[in-house]
C-alpha cells in the first residue's frame, strides 16, 4: 500500500500530494505544512482555477489521530457543525472559510481509492502577511508610530473578538469562540489588517477531550487545562497577546505571574492603582472576573501606551518653549556723550567712569548695576532694548554738555530687572513735574522712540507724534500685549500659520490621540485620530482667541480601520456645525472652514460601534 510522503514534524517531502472530497479527491494540491493545532495539521495548498493556481490553507484532521472509529464519527459531527457555523462569519479580521468536507486522507494524484481511513478537512482563504511573531520582531516600539501600530492591531482584534462573542456573527445569535488564540494564529497583512486564522474547531466542543489537552503555553487560561474553552478563555489569551506585543517577550504561564509582569511594564507601572487593576483583571484566574468588553479594556491600555505618552510629551515640549514676548521696535535715545568705538559682543569697551544715580525721592539709593559690554539708554521701558544689532554700538552723535545723570552700562538680558527698577523710579520723578499728564493714556506723552533730554532740575520727556500712533504710555505701566498684535495666551501676530495638533486643548484630547495616520495610501505625520466607543464620542476643543481666519484639514478613514465610515464635525462658539460630513474609506475630504473672529473651536467625531477610525489630518490654522 502506498505511503504518504510526510516527513518528521509534518513537513512534506513531496509537493505531489493532494486532498479533496470524495467527488473530487485531487482538488487541492498540498505545497507545505505551515503549522499544527492539536490533532490537526495546517497546509499551504493551491487550487486550479481558470488555468492558474490560487493559494488556500487547508486544515486536516486524519482519523489516525483518534483512538476509535466511534470517536472519529463523533468528532466529525462536531467538526462539521463548527465549520458550517464559521461559514456564516463574514467580516474583515476573520479568515474566510471556503468549504469543509470529509474525504480520503492525503494521497498522490489518482491514488485516493487505494488508502484506508478518512480525513476531516477545512479550507480557508490564504492571508498574505506575517503572523504576529514575525510582525512584532520587526518593531521595537521605540517610536510613537510603532506604539500606535501595536495599539491599532490590538484594537482590531478586540473589536472582532467582542463581535464574535456577542452572537452578532451568526444569524441565530450563537457565540463563536476561537479556542486557540496565540500570536501564531493572527496574521497582519501589508495594509495593517489583523486577521484571526486557524479557529480551534474540534477544541470548541465542551465534550471533546483528547488524551492530550492541546494549548499554546502562556496563552491558555487555567480552565483550558480542564478542556473548557469559552469567550473568557479567548479574552485571557488576548490579554497574553497584548503583553507579548508590548514587551516582546513570551507571557508567563500562570495568571498571577502574567498579571505581575504586565503591571511591571513601564507604560503600565506609572498608572494609578485603580487603572492597573482594571488592566490586569483580564488575567484573573476566575473567568467571571475578567472584563467582558475587550474594546473597553483597550481604552485603558491605549491611555497608558499612546494617549498619555503623546499628550505628556506634547505638553512637555510646549512648556519648554517660552511664550512669545511682545516686542515693540524702539529707537534708542541719543546718549549724552559719544559712545566708544564699536566692539564685538562680549568684548568690553571703554566707558566713562561710573557714578551712582541720584537717590530716589524717599531717600533710598538706587540699585548698583555692574558694568556690561553693551550700553543701553536710560529710561528704556521694561522688556525693550536697542534696535541696532548687539555686535554694534549706536551711531556716534555730537558731544553734548555733561548732564546730571548716570551713564548706566548694561548689555545683558539678565539685567532686565534692574532696568525695570530704574524705570519705576524714573516714573516717580516724572510724576513730580508732570502732575496728572499721565492721565492722557499716552496720547500726548513720550514714547521709547523719543530722545529724552532732561534739564538740570528734573527729566522732562519731549512729546512725539509717534506716541499717539502707537498708543504707548511712558508712565512705566506694563505694556499692553495687544499693542504688538498678540493677545494674552495667543500666538504672536507675525506667525501666519499654526498646526492645530501643537496647540494645547482646553480640556484634554478626550477620545482623540495625536499621531501619524494613513488616508487613501497617503501618510500624514500630524493628525487627530478619533477612538470613540459605542457609548462615547470623541470631542476636543481649542481657544482661538479671535486670532485666525481659516482652518484647513483633510478628513478621512484610516487605511487600517476595520470599519469604513465615520462622521466628523467642526463647530465654532457653540453654533451649528460649520462642517459636518460623513467620510468613507478611500474617499478623504480636504476642507477649509472660515473661523474668522471665533473664540472656541470644537472638533467632534460621532459615537457608534460601527464607526471607522476617523482621522483629521494636517489641521492648519491660518490668519
Amino acid at each position: 500500500m502506498p505511503t504518504q510522503s510526510i516527513g518528521a514534524g509534518g513537513k512534506l517531502t513531496s509537493q505531489n500530494l493532494h486532498i479533496g472530497p470524495d467527488a473530487a479527491a485531487d482538488r487541492y494540491r498540498l505545497l507545505r505544512s505551515i503549522g499544527r493545532g492539536g490533532e490537526a495539521v495546517l497546509y499551504l495548498a493551491e487550487i486550479e482555477l481558470a488555468g492558474g493556481g490560487e493559494p488556500v490553507v487547508v486544515k486536516v484532521l486524519d482519523s489516525k489521530t483518534t483512538m476509535t472509529p466511534d470517536e472519529f464519527d463523533r468528532i466529525s459531527r462536531k467538526w462539521n457543525e463548527q465549520a458550517e457555523l464559521l461559514r456564516f462569519v463574514h467580516r474583515p479580521g476573520v479568515v474566510g472559510v471556503r468549504e469543509h468536507f470529509e474525504g480520503p486522507p492525503i494521497h498522490r494524484p489518482g491514488e485516493s481509492g487505494t488508502l484506508t481511513g478518512r480525513a476531516l478537512v477545512l479550507v480557508m482563504n490564504h492571508v498574505d502577511g506575517l503572523d504576529l511573531r514575525d510582525w512584532r520582531a520587526e518593531r521595537n516600539l521605540a517610536t510613537p508610530a510603532e506604539r500606535r501600530e501595536v495599539m491599532r492591531t490590538l484594537e482590531q482584534l478586540a473589536d472582532v473578538l467582542d463581535w464574535l462573542h456577542s452572537g452578532k456573527a451568526t444569524p441565530s445569535g450563537r457565540q463563536v469562540i476561537h479556542g486557540d488564540l496565540s500570536p501564531g494564529n493572527v496574521m497582519v497583512d501589508g495594509h495593517g489588517q489583523a486577521t484571526l486564522v486557524d479557529f480551534g474547531l474540534s477544541k470548541l466542543t465542551a465534550d471533546h477531550q483528547t488524551a492530550e489537552v492541546w494549548f499554546t503555553p502562556g496563552y491558555a487560561a487555567p480552565e483550558v487545562f480542564d478542556g473548557k474553552r469559552t469567550p473568557a478563555a479567548d479574552r485571557y489569551a488576548f490579554g497574553a497577546i497584548a503583553y507579548f506585543l508590548l514587551s516582546g517577550e513570551s507571557p508567563p504561564n500562570s495568571p498571577e505571574q502574567l498579571a505581575r509582569a504586565m503591571a511591571a511594564l513601564p507604560q503600565i507601572a506609572v498608572l494609578d492603582a485603580e487603572r492597573r487593576e482594571r488592566i490586569t483583571a483580564v488575567y484573573a484566574g476566575d473567568p467571571s472576573q475578567r472584563p467582558v468588553s475587550l474594546a473597553g479594556w483597550m481604552k485603558d491600555v491605549r491611555h497608558a501606551v499612546v494617549s498619555t505618552t503623546s499628550s505628556t510629551s506634547q505638553r512637555a515640549v510646549q512648556d519648554a518653549v517660552p511664550a512669545p514676548v511682545p516686542v515693540k521696535p524702539v529707537v534708542p535715545p541719543q546718549p549724552a556723550s559719544p559712545p566708544p568705538t564699536a566692539a564685538p559682543v562680549h568684548t568690553p569697551v571703554q566707558t566713562p567712569p561710573y557714578s551712582p544715580p541720584p537717590p530716589a525721592p524717599d531717600g533710598r539709593p538706587l540699585p548698583q548695576p555692574q558694568p556690561q559690554p553693551q550700553t543701553l539708554p536710560e529710561h528704556v521701558p521694561a522688556g525693550y532694548g536697542p534696535t541696532y544689532p548687539l555686535h554694534e554700538s549706536p551711531p556716534p552723535v555730537p558731544a553734548a554738555p555733561r548732564r546730571r545723570r548716570a551713564a548706566i552700562v548694561l548689555g545683558s538680558v539678565a539685567t532686565v530687572l534692574v532696568i525695570a527698577a530704574l524705570v519705576v523710579l524714573g516714573v516717580r520723578l516724572l510724576a513730580k513735574d508732570k502732575g496728572d499728564d499721565r492721565a492722557s493714556g499716552g496720547k500726548g506723552g513720550s514714547s521709547a522712540s523719543d530722545a529724552v533730554t532732561p534739564d538740570e532740575e528734573s527729566p522732562t520727556p519731549t512729546p512725539s507724534p509717534s506716541a499717539s500712533a502707537s498708543g504707548s504710555d511712558d508712565s512705566g505701566a506694563t505694556p499692553d500685549p495687544t499693542a504688538s498684535g498678540t493677545r494674552p495666551g495667543g500666538i504672536a501676530a507675525d506667525i501666519k500659520a499654526a498646526d492645530l495638533t501643537q496647540l494645547t486643548p482646553i480640556a484634554g484630547l478626550g477620545n482623540f490621540s495625536v499621531g501619524a495616520a494613513k488616508i487613501n495610501t497617503r501618510q500624514y505625520g500630524a493628525a487627530f485620530i478619533a477612538n470613540p466607543d459605542c457609548n462615547d464620542e470623541a470631542i476636543t476643543e481649542f481657544d482661538l482667541n479671535r486670532e485666525w481666519k481659516h482652518l484647513e484639514f483633510t478628513a478621512g478613514i484610516d487605511d487600517g480601520s476595520t470599519h469604513e465610515k465615520g462622521r466628523v464635525s467642526i463647530s465654532l462658539d457653540g453654533k451649528p456645525a460649520a462642517f459636518s460630513e460623513l467620510v468613507e474609506l478611500g474617499k478623504p475630504a480636504t476642507k477649509s472652514v472660515d473661523v474668522t473672529d471665533a473664540l472656541r473651536l470644537r472638533v467632534k467625531v460621532d459615537m457608534g460601534c460601527d464607526n471607522g477610525t476617523v482621522v483629521i489630518a494636517a489641521p492648519q490654522l491660518t490668519r
